[in-house]
């Protein structure tokens, strides 16, 4: 009983070190910004996919590998910070040495671009293997030094986040290419908000979870925005974000109201989003310490996952 509950006890610290749940939903994403949004304009043209089902899951596969090994190498540099800021869900240093988890940081790495490199000559295409370094090293460097600076770190994890659903319109960019103008159109600028909606979430999240580890961060030497410039200045920029959301969930109910859509599809993205971020706005507005911060951050993940539950009624409803 007991050799099973510390088990179960690490395999559940292990999930959360890679943080399991986030790389599931960017599988999700992308099978989802594919299936529910590009296939249903090539199908009725008889276009067919760039990639097949086994490649498509392989490129995902690399994706998530990427995300991975931006987690693992975050949690290795944070684990000192996190020990303030998360001392019960700290991995690196209670479970695994900073060695092992450093080796096991480069074997993720090494997979993924042995992956790359043969979804590259799939494609015939081998300068485009050259992406996953340069993700490899965006999240690097994120982890190793952006994130410590005011505002850049927010900034590269909310651009990564919004080019995960925009690498699907590029790996599928010859299929893509191929749709008559007007269906071009459409989809460009479904993919658009999307992504606009996945940077400009990440980014409020980003900017609530620095007020939120202030303590830990500023012990550490870091200089994040609320450290800099202070809470009410990086409450101010999360407001501004949060309010910049607005007119992209406009455009979203535009295009499906363009595509002589239903009434709830055209409604949901208020219902869905809209309605629970002013609730959200209220909530920064009032936040004064590290609980409301978190409940806030909390709170975001749902709205995120709300965004992403959009696409399938998008896919049965339009």
């Amino acid at each position: 009983m007991g050799f099973r509950y510390i088990l179960l006890h690490m395999i559940g610290s292990f999930l959360k070190f890679v943080r399991f749940p986030n790389l599931i939903i960017v599988g999700l994403t992308q099978y989802l910004l594919l299936y529910c949004l590009l296939v249903p304009f090539l199908v009725p043209e008889g276009i067919g996919k760039t990639l097949d089902h086994l490649h498509f899951f392989l490129f995902v596969l690399d994706t998530i590998i990427i995300t991975l090994s931006g987690n693992i190498i975050n949690d290795i540099e944070d684990y000192e910070i996190d020990i303030i800021n998360r001392p019960d869900t700290v991995f690196v240093s209670k479970h695994i040495t900073v060695p092992a988890a450093m080796k096991l940081y480069w074997s993720v790495v090494g997979v993924g671009f042995l992956l790359a490199l043969y979804l590259a000559f799939y494609v015939d295409q081998l300068p485009l293997v050259l992406i996953y370094p340069f993700a490899v090293a965006l999240l690097y460097f994120y982890s190793t030094l952006f994130k410590k600076k005011a505002l850049i770190g927010n900034l590269v994890v909310s651009i990564f986040c919004g080019g995960v659903a925009g690498i699907i319109l590029f790996a599928e960019k010859d299929a893509y290419s191929q749709l008559s103008g007007q269906a071009q159109d459409q989809v460009w600028w479904a993919f658009a908000a999307y992504a606009i909606f996945a940077f400009l979430t990440t980014l409020f999240r980003e900017l609530v979870k620095d007020i939120e580890d202030m303590e830990g961060d500023e012990e550490r030497g870091c200089k994040t925005l609320p450290i800099v410039a202070g809470v009410r200045t990086t409450k101010g920029l999360s407001l501004l974000t949060g309010l910049s959301l607005m007119p992209i969930l406009l455009m979203i109910s535009w295009i499906a109201y363009n595509n002589n859509t239903s009434f709830i599809l055209w409604l949901s993205p208020i219902i869905l989003v809209a309605l629970p971020m002013i609730y959200l706005i209220v909530l920064l507005i009032r936040a004064k310490d590290k609980k409301d911060y978190h409940q806030i951050s909390t709170l975001m993940k749902g709205i995120m996952l709300m965004g992403l539950l959009y696409l399938p009624l998008f896919y049965f409803l339009r």
